[in-house]
């Protein structure tokens, strides 16, 4: 076993080129990753090679591996790496910039190769930093809160108030989308983003609007893309989804969701979405899941609860519905859909009932905050599967958008 063991590295190292530009290097997990990028190999440019696949792979599920990417960056030799790709390639991905880890290593290492041009700049910290956007009382109202410290302050309001937005959160960009006009049928399709890489964020209105008016519906992030599906339009329940490049600053439609869906949830996971329950007529426990690749949406098994207004999160490869309302009852329930045996299963009720709260992932801790008639913000940890109360908001805060950067 040993011998085949050694044949295999031994190929791998001869075609590790062509092995780290494959489409299957993006399936592997990180430690496989690791282990790649400790292969030695003869070809002059690997490093350049091992570099743009460490990228690649994060970006190709940036939510769950952005975490991995500093571990990853130390693993390549810079000092093998050109003056010329440093500075025009190395330096300018977000993905370096935004670390101050990535950023330390990288000046540290390479201070005196870099030829007096200027180096990234290191963002503030925000890993332990949850944003939180408006919420029916308070529609564009911006705070954030520090996990460490139990701290809130404020940020700048955003341009339009809207009601029942959606937000998403792509490499330290926080993109505002949609929304009513109180409550009208006049629905938004315009977008707002804050960019977190300035010194002094303001929010920008500049930026193409969706193809469809759209409230209540579920946003997510997912291969360097924003998808943004369902929701009402004012009329009618929604069924359509689309997604936004951005870089090339554009929309482009998708295939519909098999059921139309409002007050939903969407979350991304092994390259995948995933839509669960909603309003669709009735309160839904059904879950679809799309497939970029063959660009159609397919059943996945039904939550064991049915659940509208609900908040998902995703977290060690579990999909995790949290609360929402039943019929008129508010929901303290949480369930998971562990994506290897794909099967629900139950997980101990958070302290309060929330329907219309959101939740976010930090440092591996499921973060609740609000809800209707609820000032409360809680935790999940998963290694003592029990919830823990934090603190209290300023203020009731329900249907509102949050995000971690």
């Amino acid at each position: 076993m040993g011998d085949l063991v050694q044949a295999a590295e031994t190929f791998i190292s001869r075609n590790l080129g062509a092995v780290l530009k494959s489409s299957d290097f993006l399936q592997l997990g990180v430690d496989d990753v690791k282990s790649m990028l400790n292969l030695e190999s003869d070809k002059d440019s690997i490093d350049e090679d091992k570099y743009r696949s460490a990228v690649a792979w994060t970006l190709h599920d940036f939510d769950e591996r952005q975490k991995n990417f500093s571990d990853l960056f130390h693993l390549i030799q810079l000092e093998n790496l050109s003056n010329d790709f440093l500075i025009k390639v190395v330096q300018k991905e977000k993905l370096v910039c935004n670390s101050t880890d990535c950023v330390q290593h990288l000046v540290t290492a390479h201070v005196s190769r870099i030829s007096g041009a200027p180096a990234c700049k290191a963002k503030p910290d925000q890993s332990d930093v949850i944003f939180m956007i408006g919420g029916l009382n308070c529609q564009q109202s911006v705070v954030k809160f520090n996990t460490k410290t139990n701290r809130w302050s404020n940020m700048p309001d955003t341009n339009i108030d809207r009601r029942w937005p959606s937000a998403v959160c792509y490499n330290q960009q926080i993109l505002l989308m949609g929304g009513a006009i109180g409550y009208t049928s006049t629905r938004y399709n315009s977008v707002e983003m804050l960019d977190m890489n300035d010194e002094n964020p303001k929010w920008d209105s500049n930026l193409p609007s969706m193809i469809e008016k759209r409230s209540a519906f579920a946003s997510t992030s997912l291969n360097g893309l924003v998808y943004c599906a369902g929701g009402y339009n004012g009329t009618s329940l929604l069924s359509s989804s689309e997604s936004y490049n951005p870089e090339e600053r554009k929309w482009s439609s998708i295939r519909n969701m098999n059921q139309k869906r409002s007050f939903h949830a969407l979350v991304s996971a092994r390259g995948l979405l995933f839509a669960l329950g909603g309003w669709s007529g009735n309160i839904t426990n059904t879950a679809e899941c799309y497939y970029p690749r063959s660009g159609k949406w397919e059943y996945i098994p039904p939550m064991k609860t049915c659940r509208s207004s609900l908040t998902a999160v995703v977290l060690n490869n579990e999909i995790y519905a949290i609360g929402g309302c039943k019929n008129s009852n508010r929901l303290s329930s949480v369930e998971k859909y562990n994506l290897n045996t794909k099967t629900w299963i139950d997980v101990p009720s958070m302290n309060e009932e929330r329907w219309g709260g959101s939740a976010c992932v930090v440092d591996g801790l499921i973060w609740v905050f609000g809800g209707e008639d609820a000032k409360t913000v809680e935790f999940y940890d998963p290694a003592t599967n029990k919830w823990q109360v934090s603190t209290n908001m300023d203020r009731e805060r329900d249907f509102s958008c949050v995000l971690s950067i």
